[in-house]
């Protein structure tokens, strides 16, 4: 599925690109595909027994009219196919293609507890001098990580959490024991 996506985001950024809606586009795919996450909406629009017409009526009503035509173009292009599972993957294709064009980048930062706003401004700034580009910040809260942080950015992940430290220490025991 990683592949079909992969065209389906990369056309959708071609077309834009060619339209000249690229950055219309790419402010309201992020907003689109964060709706496609939210549960109730995935079961929707992913439900085989919901027929096209119905998905269609959805994203007419979710949206209505706010999207540019070649945005909701797409996503009937995508109802039209069957292909709504693949929806959130595509757009996350597209905003990264997006993003890197305009020279920016999306940085995922899971922490145990809320990071304070100066945290978060210090963390930007390091990351945006070490790239070189614009760094958009998306937190999630994990009290699993029990505390620490870890950063995905670019394809990398910076893995500084307490959980990954204690992982770390029980493989080196275990291969040490063996």
């Amino acid at each position: 599925m990683a592949h079909v996506s992969t065209r389906y985001g990369t056309a959708l950024y071609n077309l834009a690109l060619k339209n000249g809606v690229l950055d219309a586009c790419l402010d309201q795919a992020v907003l689109v595909r964060d709706a496609f996450e939210v549960p109730e909406c995935r079961q929707i629009l992913q439900h085989p027994h919901i027929s096209r017409a119905e998905k269609r009526a959805f994203i007419d009503r979710a949206f209505s009219g706010a999207l540019n035509e070649t945005l909701y173009d797409f996503l009937l292009l995508l109802i039209s196919k069957n292909r709504m599972a693949i929806a959130v993957d595509a757009l996350t294709v597209f905003i990264q293609l997006g993003r890197s064009w305009r020279g920016e980048v999306e940085a995922c930062v899971t922490s145990a507890t809320a990071l304070r706003e100066e945290q978060v401004s210090a963390l930007q700034t390091v990351l945006t001098e070490k790239l070189g580009k614009r760094v958009d910040m998306i937190l999630h809260v994990d009290p699993s990580v029990i505390g620490g942080f870890c950063v995905a950015v670019d394809g990398h992940c910076i893995d500084r959490t307490v959980k990954k430290r204690i992982e770390d220490m029980r493989d080196s025991i275990i291969s040490n024991y063996h």
